[in-house]
């Protein structure tokens, strides 16, 4: 890692002067790299994607206080100012009574609260599966997120490779540009040999600018899922362990920790409670009411104040809509139970595709060190050749062409088999890296 150090500084610097970015940002020299998990953290703390699921799951707690609002007490209390023309009173036993004061004044307080609500207590639950099924989905959005982030960041540094490569094909073809004109000079070359070298220099010159040009897009599209720039150089993340386990066990960890699996099963839950709470509209809501008065009005009782306490009980005996909403629930919960089952299956499939694919691109990538190493051995073999005058300009471009290509098929692989590696920890429902601890974060949030 430490031989690829200074190329990764000089490709940063020139991915910033290709953006047009200040020279301030462009010192990358002088600021510690930028590894896979710290790109990861700045992205769960800048990207848009964790504040939206954030917002989405204050909004379902949010929901589920409106349920349970239902079964806190209602108090409430209103007043009365009356001016009347005239003051009626009436004599009683001698006595004047006022009935009616000319400026009456009068207030109630009622206190409303329900003692036993079976609908309420069972959408409470379903509320509570609903917050569940958001966060899972939140954190399930998040952990995409870190894996996308995770891929580009090795497409950068596979970019810089590349772009490396090119760089050397383009300073042999340079040399080698050189060396045949010399050659063509002194009678010891042909002019369509030089001709064919200074082709060769034109297309690595070419191959360069598309690698350059590949390693700065990369870079913003790395930027754009941190939500932050990207200054410092990047480091090859830490090669995955080799997967031991059966797919049996495999498969039985992702049904356990896949969290959109887990969503579907509380959004499915969530739905048999709400189906359950409309058929237990039948059962009496158990209630309490209390009222208290004030008036200046006292009348013929003669109290200024009242106050009264009662215990109410009223059931819905038929509500044909009641039926209706039970069923429209039921069939939603039908649906979302054979997405479920879906889920599982395509998990499992998921997972059986990766592991194949993961072995695809592991033998990909040993037989791209192999071409490389072969092609790197070729091209050393030749220029001593030619150096000797034993081999011609058109041999020794031949091998810098492929030793280019080799190194490039290098770096694809060594892509193809990063993504495969991930890919399978994606169907697993594992953090990049093995980082379970953001998720642990995450729930804590």
């Amino acid at each position: 890692m430490s031989s690829r150090r200074p190329v990764a500084l000089a490709l940063a610097a020139a991915a910033c002067l290709a953006a047009s970015v200040a020279p301030a940002r462009c010192e990358p020299s002088a600021l510690p790299p930028l590894t896979v998990g710290e790109a990861i953290e700045l992205a769960l703390r800048y990207n848009e994607v964790p504040r939206i699921g954030a917002a989405q799951v204050e909004r379902a707690r949010a929901l589920r206080e409106v349920v349970v609002a239902e079964l806190w007490p209602a108090l409430n209390a209103g007043a009365t100012a009356t001016r009347r023309a005239n003051e009626v009173s009436r004599t009683f036993e001698g006595e004047s009574i006022t009935v009616q004061a000319k400026n009456a004044y009068s207030g109630v307080a009622t206190l409303d609260s329900v003692l036993f609500d079976a609908q309420a207590l069972t959408r409470i639950k379903a509320a509570d599966q609903d917050v569940v099924a958001r966060q899972e989905i939140s954190l399930d959005q998040d952990r995409l997120l870190a894996f996308d982030v995770a891929d580009v960041y090795f497409a950068v540094l596979s970019a810089q490779k590349l772009a490396e490569a090119a760089r050397r094909r383009l300073e042999v073809a340079g040399a080698t540009v050189d060396d045949a004109r010399a050659r063509f000079e002194a009678g010891l070359a042909a002019r369509n040999e030089v001709t064919r070298i200074e082709l060769e220099q034109a297309t690595a010159q070419l191959a360069l600018t598309q690698a350059e040009s590949t390693v700065v897009k990369a870079r913003l599209r790395l930027e754009y899922l941190l939500g932050a720039p990207v200054d410092r150089p990047l480091v090859e993340p830490p090669a995955a362990p080799p997967e031991v386990r059966s797919t049996d066990e495999l498969e039985r960890i992702a049904l356990a920790r896949r969290p959109d699996l887990k969503a579907l099963q509380a959004l499915a839950e969530g739905t048999r409670l709400r189906a359950r709470a409309e058929r237990q509209g039948f059962i009496p809501d158990l209630g309490f009411l209390g009222t208290a008065r004030l008036t200046n009005e006292s009348g013929l009782s003669g109290n200024d104040t009242d106050w009264n306490l009662a215990a109410t009980l009223g059931w819905s005996i038929f509500d044909r809509g009641r039926t209706a909403r039970a069923a429209t629930f039921d069939a939603q919960r039908s649906v979302e139970l054979f997405e479920t089952e879906a889920l599982r299956r395509r998990i499992g499939n998921e997972l059986r595709v990766a592991q194949q694919d993961l072995l695809t691109a592991q033998a990909g990538y040993a037989q791209a060190e192999v071409q490389a190493r072969v092609a790197r051995q070729n091209e050393e073999e030749v220029a001593e050749r030619f150096a000797s005058g034993l081999a011609t300009a058109l041999e020794q471009a031949d091998a810098n062409v492929s030793l280019f290509e080799a190194e490039a098929n290098l770096a694809r692989q060594g892509f193809a088999r990063w993504l495969a590696e991930q890919a399978l920890q994606r169907a697993l429902g594992a953090w990049p890296l093995g980082r379970d601890d953001w998720a642990i974060r995450e729930n804590a949030e």
